[in-house]
C-alpha cells in the first residue's frame, strides 16, 4: 500500500520532470528532507553515547585495580547518563520508510523505462553493465568515513572506523549495489550523496559552535 504511495508520487513528479530517473532523485530528496528531524535526534543519541563511551574507558582505566569499584562507577555512570540504545532504535525506525522507497522504485524500474541522467543504461530495470552507478554509490558511502580524518574536524574528535569495519562495509555494500536494478541504484546513489552533505554540513556547523563558543 505505502509503496503504492511512493510510486504515485514518483509517477507525479514524472509528469512534471517527464524522466522517471529525475523522478525519482526528486522523491529521493523529498524523502530523505523529512527524515532529517529523524537524522538530528540520531546524532544526537550517538554523540551521548560516544562521551559515555569515552567516560568509561576513563572509568576503567582508573579502577582497573579494583573491579568491583569500577563496576559500581560504571553503573552509577550508565544511570546518571541514560545509557540505551535510543541511538538505534532511531537507524531502525527509518528502515520501513526506506524498504517502502525501494519498493515504490522498483515498481518504477518494472516499466523499463530509461533516463537521461544514466544514457548508459538501457533500462531502469536492468543493472549498470559498466558499473558506474555502483562504483559511483560505494565512493559516495565511503566519504563520511574520511571526516574523523580532516583536520579541520578534529576538535569534534568524531569517531573512526577501523580499517576491518571499511572494507567489511564496502564489501556488503558491493554484494548489493552491483545487482540491484538501475533505478533502486540511482537512489542509493542520491540518497548516498545527500548523506555525505548532510553530514558534512552538520560537522562545519558544529566547528563554527565550538569556535563561537571559545
Amino acid at each position: 500500500m505505502v509503496a503504492q504511495g511512493v510510486k504515485q508520487m514518483i509517477e507525479w513528479t514524472y509528469s512534471l520532470s517527464g524522466d522517471y530517473g529525475v523522478a525519482i532523485v526528486m522523491v529521493t530528496l523529498v524523502i530523505r528532507l523529512l527524515l532529517i528531524p529523524l537524522n538530528i535526534q540520531q546524532r544526537k543519541q550517538m554523540k551521548k553515547q560516544q562521551e559515555i563511551s569515552r567516560e568509561a574507558e576513563r572509568l576503567k582505566e582508573k579502577y582497573k585495580k579494583n573491579p568491583q569499584k569500577m563496576n559500581d562507577e560504571l553503573q552509577k555512570l550508565y544511570q546518571e547518563k541514560g545509557f540505551g540504545m535510543a541511538g538505534c532504535l532511531m537507524s531502525f525506525v527509518q528502515f520501513p520508510i526506506m524498504i517502502c522507497l525501494y519498493n515504490g522504485i522498483r515498481l518504477i524500474a518494472a516499466a523499463g523505462t530509461t533516463t537521461v541522467l544514466l544514457p548508459w543504461v538501457a533500462s531502469l530495470l536492468v543493472r549498470d553493465q559498466r558499473m558506474i552507478l555502483p562504483v559511483a554509490t560505494l565512493i559516495v558511502q565511503f566519504l563520511p568515513q574520511l571526516y574523523p580524518y580532516i583536520r579541520y574536524f578534529k576538535e569534534l574528535e568524531l569517531q573512526k572506523m577501523s580499517a576491518s569495519m571499511i572494507l567489511a562495509m564496502l564489501a556488503m555494500n558491493s554484494m548489493f549495489v552491483f545487482v540491484i536494478p538501475s533505478g533502486v541504484g540511482l537512489y542509493y546513489f542520491v540518497s548516498g550523496v545527500f548523506t555525505a552533505l548532510e553530514q558534512l554540513a552538520v560537522n562545519v556547523w558544529s566547528v563554527r559552535k565550538l569556535a563561537e563558543a571559545a
